[in-house]
C-alpha cells in the first residue's frame, strides 16, 4: 500500500514531439521553496520603498498644506524638519546593519558544511555573496562619517 505522493505530469509540448515528465513531491519542493524564498525578499523589497515613497509623500503634503494656510516658511525651517524625518544618521544604521548582514551570511557559510557538486562549492558562493552587503555597509558608514565632518 502506497499512501506517498505519486507526483505530477507535465506536458511539454515541442514542435511534433510531446514529453511527459513526472515530478514527485520532493522534485515540486526544490522548484517551490527557492521561488518563494526569492518571491518573499523581492516582496520586502518593495514594502520598503513603498514606506520610504509614503514618507516622503506625506512630508511633502505637510509642507504644502503648511503653505496652503499662508504660514511662512523659511527654506531653512524646511530644511531642518527635513534633516530630522530623514536624518543622517540613518546612513550609520544602514552601515551598521549591512555589516550585520554581511557577518551573518560570513558566519552561515563558516558553519554550513555543503557538499560540492561539480564546480560550485556553495561556501565560496556565500562568501560572494556577502560581499556586497559588506562593501554597502562600508559605503554607508563612511557617508554617516563624512557628514559628521561637514557638520562640523
Amino acid at each position: 500500500m502506497n499512501n506517498g505522493f505519486r507526483g505530477c505530469t507535465l506536458v511539454q509540448n515541442f514542435g511534433d514531439e510531446i514529453k511527459h515528465i513526472n515530478m514527485n513531491g520532493q522534485e515540486w519542493a526544490e522548484i517551490l521553496v527557492p521561488l518563494i524564498v526569492f518571491s518573499a525578499l523581492v516582496a520586502l523589497l518593495g514594502l520598503l520603498l513603498l514606506y520610504k515613497y509614503k514618507k516622503k509623500k506625506l512630508f511633502l503634503q505637510m509642507v504644502e498644506r503648511t503653505l496652503q494656510q499662508n504660514a511662512s516658511l523659511s527654506p531653512e525651517i524646511i530644511r531642518e524638519v527635513a534633516l530630522h524625518i530623514f536624518a543622517a544618521n540613518r546612513d550609520l544604521r544602514k552601515g551598521i546593519f549591512l555589516l550585520v548582514l554581511s557577518a551573518g551570511i560570513l558566519a552561515f557559510s563558516y558553519f554550513a558544511d555543503f557538499r560540492q557538486n561539480g564546480n560550485l562549492d556553495l561556501n565560496d558562493a556565500l562568501n560572494g555573496i556577502a560581499i556586497l552587503p559588506g562593501l554597502l555597509g562600508l559605503a554607508f558608514l563612511l557617508l554617516a562619517w563624512l557628514n559628521r565632518q561637514k557638520l562640523n
